[in-house]
């Protein structure tokens, strides 16, 4: 009976000993499980957070190359705009850089004509009927718009003082001509101060001038035939 008992005992030590060691082994492999999962969590986040740096770096040297380029357009229209007004303005006849100021204003009188029974001289007349002293030009032009005479320096016109400036026709040669007076200020003004008046000897002519207030410059001096 003994034996036996001892037996049942050590049949049931052997299988106890069996059962705990199984539950220590599955509580190793569940801890080795848990580790390894914490692993692949750290791992696949370490992944996702570099991925996520590189789509960052990756959009940042986008938007980079985009000012760039962005800047580069700017900066080409900048020049080429620059380009084109500085053509633009020789071709219009003024100072690169510069904008060319328009043509002051000025008297004119109308032209008279003068025939083969002509004889004298044109007499261009300027009075000044204001209050203020003014220095004036007179220019006597052609038909086109070239200087026939005038005076060398501007004349200083008084209040109440006037001025004749004449200028006799080349032989052999018909003109028309006109009479056109500036002064030094360049305005309008001082033209409302001055009376033109032009006139021609014989056979009489006359035509009183008026104010414009763009005058083209004279195109250069006539050549008598």
């Amino acid at each position: 009976m003994r034996a036996r008992r001892s037996s049942v005992v050590s049949a049931k030590f052997q299988v106890g000993g069996k059962c705990e060691a199984k539950d220590h082994y599955s509580g190793l492999k569940r801890r080795k499980l848990v580790v390894s999962k914490r692993r692949a969590e750290k791992v696949q986040n370490s992944s996702i957070l570099k991925s996520f740096q590189k789509g960052v770096g990756m959009l940042q040297s986008f938007c980079k190359s985009l000012i760039v380029s962005f800047e580069k357009i700017v900066v080409l229209t900048l020049i080429l705009s620059l380009m084109g007004v500085r053509a633009a303005f020789p071709a219009a006849g003024g100072v690169p850089g510069r904008p060319t100021p328009p043509p002051p204003p000025c008297i004119s009188t109308g032209f008279l004509q003068e025939d083969d029974t002509s004889v004298g001289s044109y007499f261009c007349g300027v009075r000044n009927v204001g209050g203020t002293s003014h220095k004036v030009t007179v220019d006597f032009r052609d038909a086109g718009n070239l200087t026939d005479e005038r005076n060398l320096s501007p004349i200083t016109l008084a209040p109440g003082h006037g001025i004749v400036f004449d200028f006799p026709p080349h032989m052999g040669f018909t003109a028309s001509d006109a009479c056109v007076v500036t002064t030094d200020e360049g305005t309008t003004d001082a033209l409302q101060d001055l009376a033109v008046v032009l006139q021609f000897g014989s056979p009489a002519g006359e035509t009183e001038g008026k104010i414009f207030n763009s005058c083209a410059p004279s195109s250069g001096v006539s050549s008598p035939p």
